[in-house]
């Protein structure tokens, strides 16, 4: 059974995101929307380990922690069917092919962007399976 949500209250969402200010800028705009943050984690281990203990609705994940563009943490999130947005400076060709239906947002982000953007998010992943 799922269970509908009015905005994003409750939701838990997972921030990677090794910049400081904008790590705080999203989590401050998410909980002002009524989320409860995991993180934010500024590295993918952190990231992982969050993974690996708990239930998530959706994250948001930076394309490159400080050492070039990886993606361990996005093919977790599609193992574990979590859904999520990229937040990146990087272009589109940047992103393999397996991400390419994945949300890019690029930096910086609105604050409004950023909500409606975990609102698509938690939307799609209570729509029943055809």
């Amino acid at each position: 059974m799922t269970v509908k949500r009015i905005g994003l209250h409750g939701a838990r969402i997972l921030i990677l995101e090794d910049d400081y200010l904008l790590a705080t800028d999203l989590q401050d705009a998410l909980e002002a929307a009524g989320a409860l943050i995991v993180g934010p984690f500024g590295e993918e281990e952190e990231a992982q380990a969050a993974l690996a203990e708990g239930t998530l609705d959706c994250a948001f994940v930076d394309v490159n922690l400080g050492a070039g563009p990886s993606f361990a943490v996005p093919h977790e999130l599609v193992g574990q069917n979590i859904p999520f947005v990229f937040v990146t400076g990087y272009d589109a060709e940047t992103i393999p092919d397996a991400f390419a239906d994945v949300v890019r947002i690029e930096k910086p982000v609105a604050a409004g962007r950023v909500v409606a953007a975990a609102a698509g998010l938690l939307q799609r992943s209570s729509e029943p399976s055809v």
